[in-house]
C-alpha cells in the first residue's frame, strides 16, 4: 500500500465585506495554489498554481474579495530573473501579478488591505513598484513599523489581542503566551487562538496556532485544527483540519465540532500549469 502523503497546508482568507473567500494551498513542496470560494453557495473554483513559496501570514484578501496581496519567493540561480522574493497583487484565484514590489530577503514582506482601495505594505517593501506595470488604482501605504501583515489582518478581521507573547515582526518572545479572541457573532461561544512558539523544524513552516472555544465555564478544544474563524457575521464556525475545509453551525459542544461538515477536500488537487485568462491580467473596474 502506498503511504498517504501529509495533508496540504491551507491558509484561509475571508473577505470582510463580501461572501467571498480564498484558500491558499501549500504543497507539494515548492508549489502553491489559490482557490476562490463563494461562501453563500459553498462552491469552489480551483485556480492557478505557482512554483514558488507563498507565505500565508503575509497575504490578505481585499474586503470586497476582488484582489489578493501576497508575498512569495522563488529560489534558483542568481542570474535567473524569476528568482528572489517579491510582493504582488493579483485577482484571485490567479497569482498573475497586476503589480509587484521587490523585497530584500524573505524574513519580511507582504501586505494587508486596510480598505478595498487601500493596501498597507510591510515596511520592508519598496513603495515603488517594479517598472513596466500599470500604476495600481489603490492607495499604497505602509504597515505600522512595529506591526506586521498577519497582525493587522487579525485586528481588521475582528480579533482582539488578549495577551502579547511575541513581537509581531521579530517573533521574539516578550510574554508568557500570545492569545487572541473573537466572539461568535450574535452571541455564543468565543473562539480563542494561541500563537505557538516558532519551530523552524515544523512541517509546513515555523508558525502555527492552537484553537479552542469557551462558553461560560465550558472549554472545547479543537484538536488538529490549523485554522478557525467565524464566517463573517454568521454564527458558522469554519475550520481547517487534515487538508479539509469544514463548517459547523453547532460549535458549542465537542460532538458538534467533531461532526463538522466537509465543504471541500484540497488533498486530491495536483499541480498543473494553467495560463491566467485575460480578465485576470487587468485591474477590476470600480
Amino acid at each position: 500500500m502506498t503511504p498517504r502523503l501529509p495533508p496540504p497546508r491551507l491558509h484561509v482568507f475571508l473577505a470582510r465585506e463580501a461572501p467571498v473567500g480564498v484558500v491558499l494551498r501549500r504543497g507539494p513542496s515548492a508549489w502553491a495554489q489559490l482557490t476562490l470560494w463563494d461562501r453563500d453557495a459553498d462552491t469552489f473554483e480551483p485556480g492557478q498554481w505557482t512554483r514558488a513559496r507563498v507565505y500565508g501570514r503575509r497575504a490578505d484578501l481585499s474586503p470586497d474579495g476582488r484582489l489578493f496581496v501576497y508575498f512569495a519567493a522563488r529560489h534558483g540561480r542568481l542570474d535567473d530573473p524569476r528568482s528572489g522574493p517579491w510582493t504582488a497583487i493579483s485577482r484571485p484565484p490567479w497569482f498573475t501579478a497586476l503589480v509587484s514590489w521587490p523585497n530584500l530577503g524573505t524574513w519580511y514582506g507582504g501586505g494587508v488591505f486596510e480598505r478595498a482601495d487601500r493596501v498597507l505594505l510591510d515596511v520592508s517593501c519598496s513603495l515603488e513598484p517594479d517598472p513596466g506595470a500599470e500604476p495600481p488604482p489603490l492607495e499604497i501605504g505602509a504597515c505600522p513599523a512595529d506591526s506586521a501583515p498577519w497582525e493587522q489582518r487579525l485586528l481588521l478581521g475582528g480579533w482582539t489581542l488578549v495577551e502579547r507573547g511575541f513581537h509581531p515582526r521579530t517573533h521574539r518572545r516578550v510574554g508568557a503566551r500570545e492569545i487572541w479572541s473573537r466572539p461568535c457573532p450574535g452571541g455564543g461561544p468565543t473562539l480563542f487562538r494561541e500563537v505557538e512558539e516558532p519551530d523552524f523544524r515544523r512541517r509546513g513552516g515555523p508558525f502555527a496556532d492552537t484553537y479552542w472555544l469557551e462558553t461560560g465555564d465550558d472549554l472545547v478544544l479543537l484538536p488538529r485544527v490549523t485554522w478557525a474563524d467565524w464566517d463573517g457575521d454568521r454564527a458558522r464556525l469554519l475550520v481547517v483540519r487534515d487538508g479539509l475545509l469544514l463548517e459547523t453551525s453547532d460549535p458549542g459542544t465537542s460532538p458538534g465540532v467533531s461532526e463538522a461538515r466537509s465543504l471541500f477536500d484540497f488533498d486530491p488537487l495536483v499541480p498543473e500549469r494553467v495560463a491566467a485568462p485575460d480578465w485576470a491580467r487587468s485591474w477590476p473596474s470600480r
